[in-house]
């Protein structure tokens, strides 16, 4: 059978969804043909990832120029057409994110419109997962898949090939006929045990990727990367993330956090870097000092050994120790991403619900710091209980960090989170709206700080943590929207450019420092 994955990406490039490497590779090992359609380079007028970060200057700036990455004004429904024209699909499987679902639908209607409505349409991913019926509710969505695919999907053409039942098969969400009051019913099948032989997985299969997915911005230059993932699971109680929920699918039976054995791993890794000509790997393990210590230690001896290649990884503070950041750096780790998140206390612990004290990120920080590897931390603004107090509490503890690239981004609510609930129960999220998530505006609506306060504090974050406080009443006038607000704003982004981010995140007083402070006074005073 002809398979075809839509992936409705509206964000940045140099990403490889591993569902859909992992499930192309599954179905081709069984004969079947694969294909993806994804909407990445077409524009939909979307601030990027990449754009908002490279708006509030924390990393180095990249020259895209010969690397063809700009998007086309296309009409993706029309390239979908003919593609779908071309390729002949028995099944269309589509992948979204939470704030891509409704370009998903619009995609699973170009193809059911394409096929007179012959081709079957089903859903899976974290989205489809987490609000099926969201999903379930258009008409031209034959079904979903809840949890893992893995399982499913090759069953599921193996069914629709040989014309057998499978609306039976577990992990399988549809609509029923609808109900004498009018309302549609659905059916949700029981979902199947974790998957556990990560070992026996094909590995991923990159070759319906468009090339370009490949690059990927690192430290002013642009590499030629991977993405994977070695641990799978996470056992915090995060409230924004769907970690949480997706273990209570599975009724939080099981050992939820699995992984390859260090061998296979390496097989594949290396395997991947040469074919794909790769000199960058990314990680995607939701925290990678997780591994136990005896793992870790062969993991880094063999991947420096076979692999050799730099990469970047994400880490929870509470797990970063001496040996482990020692690790990391033997083994070829040159960043780590971490999430700060809040510097209030209150919120961290009892809104957040993350596991970490302020300790642990001040230690985890300077521990990675001291092996000489890159940090960045995550930053969340706009979140239930969030004042303008709460907001220079979290730019304080980055002070404190350390930590060479903070970065900061709106929270959004993600279905079927607690966070999310909470939000709704509060008045401060409306549903109903649809809000998809946006680099520009926070999300909610809070009582305690206005949106326009939110996005001056945001825009500004990195100059409150980078320069010296004595800078920090300049920065507070620059968030008035006046023309010395603005110019102020412009004297400090000028300021900041000559003295952190020429010098790589680090601070360093510039010789024409007493002039920049003149011209602050004088905007200060007119």
């Amino acid at each position: 059978m002809n398979i075809l994955f839509i992936w409705p990406s509206r964000d940045q490039f140099g990403f490889k969804p591993m569902g859909i490497a992992l499930l192309s590779a599954i179905l081709k090992r069984k004969g079947h043909d694969v294909e993806l359609f994804d909407t990445t380079f077409f524009d939909f007028k979307h601030a990027s990832t990449t754009e908002a970060r490279d708006k509030l200057r924390i990393f180095k700036p990249i020259n895209w120029s010969g690397y063809n990455v700009q998007k086309t004004e296309a009409d993706p429904h029309k390239a979908l057409e003919e593609h779908i024209n071309r390729f002949q699909p028995g099944l269309v499987c589509v992948s979204a994110l939470s704030d891509e679902i409704e370009l998903g639908l619009q995609l699973s209607k170009t193809a059911k419109d394409v096929t007179g409505g012959a081709v079957a349409v089903v859903w899976g991913g974290k989205a489809a997962t987490m609000n099926p019926f969201r999903v379930l509710k258009d008409s031209d969505v034959n079904g979903v898949c809840r949890g893992e695919g893995l399982r499913f999907l090759p069953e599921l053409v193996r069914c629709l090939d040989n014309y057998e039942m499978h609306m039976h098969l577990p992990n399988m969400g549809y609509r029923l006929d609808i109900n004498a009051l009018g309302q549609d019913e659905y059916k949700l099948n029981p979902i199947a045990p974790y998957f556990r032989d990560l070992d026996g997985l094909p590995y991923f299969d990159w070759s319906i990727f468009d090339d370009r997915q490949f690059l990927k911005p690192y430290d002013g230059k642009v590499l030629r990367g991977g993405d994977h993932m070695i641990y799978w699971g996470c056992p915090n109680e995060c409230t924004y993330c769907i970690n949480k929920s997706w273990r209570e699918l599975y009724n939080n039976e099981g050992a939820f956090l699995r992984h390859y054995s260090v061998d296979r791993i390496i097989d594949e890794l290396e395997y991947l870097s040469k074919e794909y000509k790769l000199e960058f790997w990314k990680f995607h393990d939701e925290d990678f000092c997780l591994k136990p210590i005896a793992y870790f230690e062969e993991l880094a001896k063999k991947y420096k050994e076979r692999v050799g290649l730099p990469f970047t990884a994400m880490a929870n503070c509470k797990n970063i120790t001496v040996t482990r950041a020692k690790l990391l750096k033997e083994m070829g780790c040159v960043s780590i991403s971490v999430g700060i998140e809040t510097g209030n206390e209150d919120l961290r612990k009892h809104v957040l619900k993350r596991c970490e004290t302020k300790d642990d990120i001040l230690n985890g920080i300077r521990r990675l710091n001291n092996e000489g590897i890159r940090t960045s931390a995550f930053n969340l603004l706009g979140i239930p209980g969030e004042t303008r107090e709460t907001i220079m509490e979290t730019i304080e503890l980055n002070r404190q960090s350390g930590v060479q690239y903070p970065n900061a981004g709106f929270f959004f609510p993600l279905d079927n989170t607690e966070l999310k609930k909470i939000a709704v129960q509060q008045g401060l999220y409306d549903p109903k709206e649809g809000r998809a998530y946006s680099n520009e505006r926070p999300c909610l609506s809070l009582p305690t700080i206005s949106e326009e306060e939110l996005i001056a504090l945001r825009d500004r974050f990195v100059l409150y943590i980078k320069l010296p406080e004595e800078y920090h009443r300049y920065i507070k006038r620059s968030e008035k929207d006046d023309q010395n607000g603005r110019e102020m704003l412009k004297v400090l982004q000028l300021y900041y450019e000559e003295t952190v981010f020429a010098n790589d995140g680090t601070y360093k007083p510039h010789p024409l420092e007493k002039q920049y402070k003149e011209s602050c006074e004088i905007l200060m005073h007119e």
